[in-house]
């Protein structure tokens, strides 16, 4: 089934600031996952929900190595892929305001680094059913396997919270960081008039995949304030839920342009034909109980959330969540497979003299030599793996160079290192471009630490 009321944009330009370690060699949206880039898995994802084309925002500098990679993928969706100026002061909510005239429709954001097998397709009719301003996607924590281990020391960063309020009939009534918060939690009067009963969870993940309408993008292109969606534009508007329209357009009177409702509101005229708010005056449908006011509570701008559980869905946007998406990549896709080798992937481009194979990807023009032991592993284009080496759950990117006698496990090693002989890796993460000389090393980050960035 296609949306053709949707337009959906893959957000594709973010720098990867959680994960400095892996992205100061590659760009974000083309770090391997079971040797695919990420950018795979949203446009998959939108392809298996029936979607045939999208619009991938990449920052300009990387946009013909964007474009080359998803060429490769044979999808059959079309993609635009859009270059925008690499700057840090260049927010999700800019990258749309940059892109506006392109959006013709209401929109469906995902973001580049979301791997899941979700169906959307209940999330969007969500959206439809209510005619909502806003829709948002949650899920449940991922599950973490109990032998999971984060390659790399002890992070530092400390997660998000998000603070997400949500009604009986999954309206999204309150949304915030809990680190905006000390100790007590401060709510709109009328919020709390209208919906004495609702839940905040605490515990949610936040997908960033939203459904926004058309009338949202043009107040975001007139208000220039607003640099990201999650963090300022969709929490003002789901504060405006509560607001007075009329009270909103004397407040404005010097600056209509600042009132959301002038977008939110239809015309008059168009509101005398609106066949939709007919059918609600008409009926006695009521989504709120302990109140006899009209459907919505005339509410003119109305978000909701969408909380599915049971299915797995990771941002990899951290090392551990990274990390994660590769452990269970291939449990969870039915991912391509070559070669004739039990529960492994082997290009036909690759060399591979190994004897002792178990669930491994190996990619072109890779030449994994004889007496190596190779488990759960990945190998991208150009690898290189010399004799009497064994490694086991770990990923390596493309020219990566193993020599003799070493032993790898749970690490990650990015495009170009090279790994000396006699050398143990257990839980280490392995910068681009590095050479690790002979040694043991433990939950280390081994790599050129000029340009790194770390995240308290």
């Amino acid at each position: 089934m296609g949306h053709s009321d949707f337009q959906a944009v893959v957000l594709a330009g973010g720098k990867g600031s959680r994960m400095t370690e892996l992205t100061a060699g590659k760009p974000k949206c083309l770090l391997p996952i079971a040797n695919l880039p990420m950018i795979y898995y949203p446009l998959h994802f939108l392809e298996r929900s029936g979607f045939n084309d999208a619009i991938v925002v990449v920052s300009e500098t990387v946009k013909t190595d964007v474009i080359s990679a998803i060429e490769k993928l044979n999808l059959k969706i079309q993609c635009d892929v859009v270059g925008v100026e690499d700057s840090e002061d260049i927010g999700t909510a800019d990258s749309l305001r940059i892109i506006h005239e392109k959006i013709h429709k209401d929109l469906l954001i995902v973001p580049t680094d979301l791997i899941t097998d979700i169906d959307i397709s209940e999330t969007l009719n969500l959206y439809r059913s209510h005619d909502a301003s806003i829709t948002g996607l949650y899920t449940e924590q991922p599950k973490i396997p109990d032998d999971f281990i984060r390659p790399g020391p002890k992070s530092k960063q400390k997660p998000e919270t998000d603070l997400i309020g949500v009604g009986e009939t999954s309206r999204l009534l309150f949304l915030a960081s809990a680190s905006d918060f000390e100790e007590y939690i401060c709510m709109n009067g009328a919020l709390t008039e209208k919906h004495p009963t609702f839940v905040i969870h605490s515990h949610l993940v936040d997908t960033h995949v939203y459904m926004i309408s058309k009338w949202v993008l043009k107040f975001l292109v007139q208000n220039k304030s607003f640099s990201t969606l999650k963090g300022e534009l969709l929490p003002y508007i789901v504060r405006k839920q509560m607001s007075n329209p009329q009270q909103e357009e004397e407040k404005n009177m010097e600056n209509p342009e600042n009132n959301v409702f002038k977008y939110a509101c239809k015309p008059k005229n168009e509101k005398k034909t609106d066949f939709e708010k007919c059918v609600r005056d008409w009926s006695s449908y009521n989504d709120h109980k302990n109140s006899l006011d009209d459907a919505y509570h005339d509410d003119v701008i109305r978000c909701y959330a969408h909380i599915i559980k049971g299915k797995t869905c990771i941002r990899a946007n951290t090392v551990q969540t990274y990390s994660l998406s590769n452990a269970i990549a291939t449990d969870i896709f039915e991912l391509k497979k070559e070669g004739n080798v039990e529960n492994s992937s082997i290009s036909s481009k690759a060399v591979v003299k190994c004897t002792q194979l178990q669930n491994c990807r190996i990619d072109d023009n890779a030449q994994i030599s004889e007496k190596t032991s190779l488990k759960n592993s990945y190998f991208s284009y150009n690898v290189v793996v010399k004799p009497k080496t064994r490694m086991q759950k770990s990923v390596l990117m493309n020219d990566v160079v193993v020599n003799e006698k070493c032993v790898i496990e749970n690490s990650i090693i990015c495009n170009g290192a090279i790994i000396e002989e006699d050398t143990v890796l257990k839980n280490c993460i392995v910068g681009a471009n590095f050479t690790v000389p002979s040694g043991d090393h433990n939950q280390e980050v081994l790599t050129d630490t000029d340009g790194l960035m770390e995240i308290e």
